[in-house]
């Protein structure tokens, strides 16, 4: 019986050894899978804080051509005017009203 009673000892004491192994092996398989994710999540971050300052960026062009787009859209109305009309038709042409002197400098 006292051989008995030792095989089993030596049995559970292999068996507690593989149950430490066992478990720091799950420990370090546990350990790398945060260490992996503790790093692609901080990549991850970085890609967002790029991507957001992109974004920032893009909504400025976006806003500065909105308003470019405006001021041709203007400019396109004031040259269909009269008043452009008759500007250039002075400035370039050198036409005059009814009734009206020119005076140039010598």
């Amino acid at each position: 019986m006292s051989n008995k009673k030792k095989s089993s000892r030596k049995r559970a004491r292999r068996m507690r050894g593989r149950e430490k192994r066992a478990l720091l092996v799950m420990g370090l398989i546990v350990g790398s899978v945060g260490i992996t994710l503790t790093v692609r999540g901080n990549a991850l971050n970085q890609q967002i804080q790029q991507n957001s300052l992109k974004e920032s960026a893009l909504e400025q062009q976006l806003e500065d051509e909105t308003k470019r787009t405006e001021e041709i859209q203007e400019l396109e109305q004031y040259m269909q005017s009269d008043e452009y009309i008759e500007k250039i038709a002075r400035e370039k042409l050198g036409l005059l009203k009814e009734n009206e002197i020119l005076f140039r400098e010598q």
